[in-house]
């Protein structure tokens, strides 16, 4: 085995734990409401199971949808990514959080689809830099797309900038994951540059 493949397990077993630890507290909790189902006689306590059992299967629903979009490969690689679905599922993955999402009114009519992806997995990694939630934006100027996470505490973790550089990956899934947003974005055509402030973290996307 070469070096590189072992380093490409090593990022696909990574980011296949980023997944698990983003969908286990939604499964979780189906499982909780369906377990009080089925040991509950108390009408007033089976409704809340229930209203548990459906916010629960919404909450993973949409992030599935949001990680099918962002690293599935259905159709061709080469097909676009229309805009009008990334705008649905990003808006999706983080309604009802501590985030307000500001996506472009209209971009045309579509995205090549490694830079949708590469957009999609940026806006998740700039949102967890926000731990007291604020404002998450993309913005379109010409062939450049910005991404821009600010709010009042900012956490920006050495092992995503890591992951955004070009050393060794950390053995940590969050690193996985910025590296895999890089390289969509190089086979997009674009270079990813990172900033960091007091307040604010931002993502760009410029053609090389």
């Amino acid at each position: 085995m070469t070096a590189m493949a072992a380093d490409d397990l090593d990022l696909v077993a990574l980011i296949c734990s980023r997944l698990c630890h983003d969908l286990a507290g939604s499964i979780g909790a189906v499982n909780n409401g369906v377990e009080l189902l089925a040991e509950e006689t108390d009408p007033a306590m089976r409704e809340d199971a229930i209203g548990l059992v459906a916010q629960s299967a919404s909450d993973a629903a949409r992030r599935l949808g949001f990680f099918r979009l962002a690293l599935g490969a259905s159709g061709d690689a080469a097909e676009p990514m229309a805009f009008g679905e990334f705008s649905r599922v990003a808006k999706a993955y983080f309604d009802g959080g501590k985030l307000s999402l500001l996506l472009p009114a209209t971009v045309g009519n579509s995205l090549p689809k490694p830079l949708g992806k590469a957009l999609l997995l940026g806006l998740s990694l700039a949102a967890q830099a926000l731990p007291r939630g604020g404002n998450l934006a993309l913005t379109q100027q010409d062939n450049r797309w910005q991404i821009r996470a600010e709010g009042t505490t900012v956490r920006w973790q050495d092992s995503v900038a890591a992951g955004f550089g070009d050393g060794a990956l950390p053995a940590d899934p969050q690193a996985a994951m910025a590296r895999y947003t890089k390289r969509l974005a190089e086979s997009a055509g674009c270079a990813l540059t990172t900033g960091v402030a007091e307040n604010s973290v931002t993502l760009g996307f410029a053609p090389r």
